[in-house]
């Protein structure tokens, strides 16, 4: 009896195992340290702690790095720079996302408190190089990210804070995406036999459920839709063709066709959207943005879409995102849907 028991408790485990397994996904995000209490605050608030004449200078570049604006409806910024008093440190310590400023060879506040914190390792390096970025992660909470920009000088400092502006916005982006794929796959995602049929696969959490489906023209759309938040569209669309003619051109022919077709006449204007090329998931290609509207219905939102060719199969794929929100910002919910976009796998057939 007890070996039947054990043996009962075993397949329980397997099939339990297998079960979580195939409606489960872990993303690759940054590193978490449960052991520590949650950071706190907005998560697109970034605090700032500058000696004085540092953030007179520092401050229009970091902001015009940070708060850059996503061409929504509304123009949305990425983030929100705040300066914060050294004095009040334990107030602010334990929020998301902090950046410290360190002058060594100044010793008001800020770069005094820096000098003492920092090691040795990070003082060899900076006599060596003259400046440095120092990210950290969890450093006072859980999910907390922290970066250091060091200089031996003044002028140095305020140099380096210019020149790796783009470096110091793809770590806070970075971040922003990590959190937000984190909190999304804490929902199941559709099993792999969903897409059994379909040349592609992707991570999609099972709260997105199949809006329209033309199997016959290679098209499916998912729909997220929760009171109060906005209403989120994903869908792929893939079509053989003999060569790679997934241009800028193209994502903009294509992506018109078929929202005109499949979201009830949505179409966009051409002064009201952006091309640029893009890498998604490992596969190069284009990436439109902007505003879409739909004159039949008196509404309009923002979209992103996403285009590649895959040369083995010789198919050109299309991925759209959309977002109708008129209450509210749509930024947050762009970048979930990218998250999604971003696990598109094709199939070895």
């Amino acid at each position: 009896m007890r070996r039947f028991i054990l043996l009962l408790l075993g397949i329980f485990i397997i099939f339990g195992c297998s079960n979580r397994s195939e409606n489960t996904y872990t993303p690759q995000t940054g590193k978490t340290n449960p052991r520590k209490p949650m950071a706190w605050g907005h998560k697109q608030t970034i605090y700032v702690f500058a000696d004085d004449r540092i953030w007179e200078y520092a401050e229009p570049h970091l902001r015009k790095s940070l708060e850059r604006y996503v061409f929504t409806n509304r123009n949305e910024q990425y983030f929100t720079v705040k300066r914060a008093p050294l004095e009040n440190l334990d107030q602010f310590y334990k929020f998301n996302n902090l950046i410290f400023f360190c002058n060594m060879q100044s010793n008001q506040r800020v770069s005094a408190f820096v000098k003492e914190k920092m090691g040795t390792q990070v003082e060899a390096d900076i006599q060596k190089n003259s400046v440095g970025m120092y990210p950290v992660e969890n450093l006072w909470a859980n999910d907390q990210y922290v970066l250091f920009l060091v200089g031996n000088n003044e002028e140095n400092l305020l140099k380096f804070n210019i020149l790796q502006s783009n470096k110091t916005f793809e770590l806070f982006q970075k971040k922003l995406y990590d959190r937000i794929a984190r909190q999304i796959y804490q929902a199941k995602v559709y099993p792999a036999s969903k897409f059994a049929n379909l040349p592609w696969k992707m991570q999609i959490p099972q709260n997105y459920i199949v809006y329209k489906e033309d199997p016959a023209n290679n098209f499916i759309c998912y729909l997220a839709r929760l009171r109060k938040h906005a209403d989120r569209f994903l869908s792929v669309y893939y079509e053989k063709i003999p060569a790679d003619s997934v241009n800028r051109e193209w994502i903009k022919r294509k992506r018109a066709e078929l929202a005109w077709k499949y979201y009830d006449e949505d179409e966009f204007n051409d002064d009201t959207v952006q091309v640029k090329f893009y890498d998604l998931a490992g596969h190069e290609g284009w990436k439109l943005w902007g505003r879409w509207q739909n004159k039949k219905y008196m509404v309009g939102g923002a979209f992103q879409t996403f285009a590649f060719y895959h040369k083995p199969s010789g198919t050109a794929y299309l991925i759209d995102n959309s977002v109708y929100y008129p209450e509210g910002e749509k930024l947050k919910d762009l970048i979930e849907l990218e998250v999604i976009s971003r696990t598109i796998e094709i199939k070895n057939n």
